[in-house]
């Protein structure tokens, strides 16, 4: 590895990492390297592109999955996942939401607009 310095090009500085990621970056090494000091820590920060794997053309087990309204998965298998709870927690959560907005204090609308923030993240 070299890299620049005030001083000029460093060359040959060893480094260190896990053995497979050597591997890695050994074998798909491309483009530019930085040199980042975090917390007292230096760390190379290097570009690789490694190619896509070959797409598996003759599955031997998979599984699909239908996402529906009244089920909420069907599996290729015949089980069916109603999401009984899911729906229970989510009318618990309507109901929490409704009690809140019907409150309209100033900690509700606070509560209110953490629940919906989370929700939509």
């Amino acid at each position: 590895m070299s890299i620049w310095t005030v001083q000029g090009r460093m060359r040959n500085l060893a480094f260190t990492g896990h053995p497979d990621q050597l591997k890695t970056l050994e074998r798909y090494r491309r483009g530019e390297s930085d040199l980042v000091c975090r917390d007292g820590a230096w760390y190379l920060i290097a570009m690789v592109d490694v190619p896509d794997a070959e797409a598996n053309t003759d599955p031997v087990d998979f599984l699909g999955v239908d996402m529906g309204i009244v089920n909420i998965a069907t599996t290729s298998d015949g089980d069916n996942h109603t999401g009984e709870g899911l729906r229970r927690y989510r009318r618990r959560m309507a109901n929490v939401r409704a009690e809140l907005q019907a409150k309209a204090t100033k900690s509700a609308k606070k509560k209110l607009k953490v629940s919906t923030f989370k929700k939509r993240a």
